[in-house]
């Protein structure tokens, strides 16, 4: 915990996050720190967080969190509790995405950013685009709206109340959307409005307060890249300030159709009552989560395996196709993650493979048309970090597994439409990019998988007619 709190971009991220919020830090058992005497508990300076850890180690600290609202100051427990109408300046909109058991995360994840892409998709259309981030929380993911989106109706309005309308509002245009993609997953997501009085959330680069997980925010443009890697304890990928950004003023032509359809409390504390969607618990069937269809496996286990299928059917090498597979989709998804034309990102790479020790050997070599590392052992390095074929199996087979796809079936599916290309295009990495993954990225089971299988249907129906 100590050593986690003390890198020095994870101390700069949470202050800065948490300045003129009402902090807070969970410790083990539920137990929380929210006053320092009767002071309410800041953060302002990045050496007050491993400050803190240290000074509360005793109650075993672990996430850190502050409020929805922005106050105008923090000194003493007045100005939250006598003072809190008039010394909140604003509020964000907080819309949470949650999968109901943790024990889930790994097979549900990909309904809980569906439902947050249709959020913010429509949020988008709606002309809010610029004050929208997200931040993958640990068991689920937050929508959240910058609190400057908002400039007229704050005249007129508490922050609170017109922040509470808008999720309000947001929830109750797409309700039965988030229905169905709640029924598709068995109930094992639900969605809630949390704008009410002195709520917190996680702030960036928190640790989750039971998984092993980073809390990392990222713009809306990026959702369709995100995957559960990119909240990896040692090595976090996530979008520096992203939750900085906003256009005043963009959100309020939504806002004003939320207080008009919504309706506007007179008193603040009644916001208590806000909407919870989720299926009725006769139709909840969490046990299962997943349906028996299959699914496309995503972008970065495809890149892996055809680039796997490409090493094995000009080498005829298994542990080192996988090796160099896994290699190369890190390096292709870093490159898109940080080429020149995306807006900056912390630039590390996932850790996906065995650190090398100072006394191992990393030298330079030439594989299939690119310069690339590799260990001792002959497997391919990336960062320092060698990437052996069981890493290949955690990060890539499990990864078509979980999506209802066999390895053994997508492996053979995969040396099969490899195979149908020429050498001259195998050999060249920009060519095998443009012809061979780029066509079926997204469409895996349609082009790939399906048509195998068709064309081995078609086979053994014709050997039993001959014999």
């Amino acid at each position: 915990m100590i050593e986690y709190y003390s890198r020095e971009y994870v101390c700069r991220e949470i202050a800065s996050f948490l300045k003129n919020r009402w902090a807070g830090i969970e410790g083990e058992s539920k137990k929380w720190i929210r006053w320092v005497g009767d002071r309410p508990l800041t953060i302002k300076e990045p050496d007050d967080i491993p400050k803190l850890i240290r000074r509360y180690m005793f109650l075993k600290p672990r996430s850190f969190y502050g409020s929805i609202e922005i106050f105008r100051k923090l000194d003493s427990r007045k100005d939250i509790t006598e003072d809190y109408n008039s010394n909140v300046l604003y509020t964000a909109v907080f819309i949470d995405v949650d999968i109901v058991d943790e024990s889930l995360v790994e097979s549900v994840w990909e309904y809980a950013v569906k439902a947050a892409k249709l959020i913010t998709d429509w949020l988008k259309e709606e002309g809010v685009d610029n004050s929208v981030y997200l931040l993958w929380s640990g068991a689920g993911i937050h929508i959240r709206v910058h609190e400057r989106a908002f400039k007229e109706p704050l005249q007129h309005y508490h922050p609170l109340a017109v922040a509470h309308a808008f999720a309000e509002y947001v929830l109750l245009k797409l309700k039965p959307q988030l229905l169905k993609i709640m029924r598709e997953c068995n109930g094992a997501i639900k969605v809630e409005n949390l704008v009410t009085m002195k709520r917190v959330f996680t702030a960036p680069l928190s640790l989750h307060r039971r998984l092993e997980r980073v809390a990392v925010a990222f713009s809306p443009d990026k959702i369709e890249e995100f995957s559960l890697e990119w909240t990896n304890t040692d090595q976090p990928v996530y979008e520096h300030g992203v939750w900085t950004r906003y256009k005043e003023g963009e959100a309020d032509d939504l806002a004003w159709r939320a207080l008009r359809a919504v309706g506007i409390s007179t008193s603040i504390s009644r916001l208590e009552t806000a909407t919870k969607l989720e299926l009725p618990r006769l139709e909840k069937i969490i046990e299962k989560p997943i349906s028996s269809e299959t699914r496309e496996p995503g972008r970065f286990p495809v890149m892996a395996l055809l680039q796997a299928a490409r090493y094995y059917l000009l080498n005829k090498d298994m542990d080192k196709a996988k090796s160099f597979g896994l290699n190369r989709a890190i390096f292709y998804a870093w490159a898109k993650y940080y080429g020149p034309s995306r807006r900056p990102l912390a630039a590390r790479r996932p850790v996906y493979g065995k650190r090398l020790t100072d006394k191992e050997t990393i030298k330079w070599t030439e594989a299939l048309g690119e310069k690339v590392q590799i260990s001792d052992r002959g497997y391919y390095v990336m960062g320092g970090i060698e990437q052996r074929p069981e890493d290949f199996e955690r990060q890539v087979a499990r990864r078509f597994e979980e999506a209802g796809i066999k390895f053994e079936e997508a492996w053979r599916a995969a040396l099969n439409y490899v195979s149908r290309f020429p050498k001259t295009i195998l050999k060249n990495p920009q060519e095998f990019y443009k012809h061979v993954y780029e066509p079926v990225r997204d469409r895996f089971i349609e082009k790939v998988l399906r048509k195998t299988r068709k064309e081995t249907k078609g086979l053994d129906h014709w050997l039993n007619k001959l014999s």
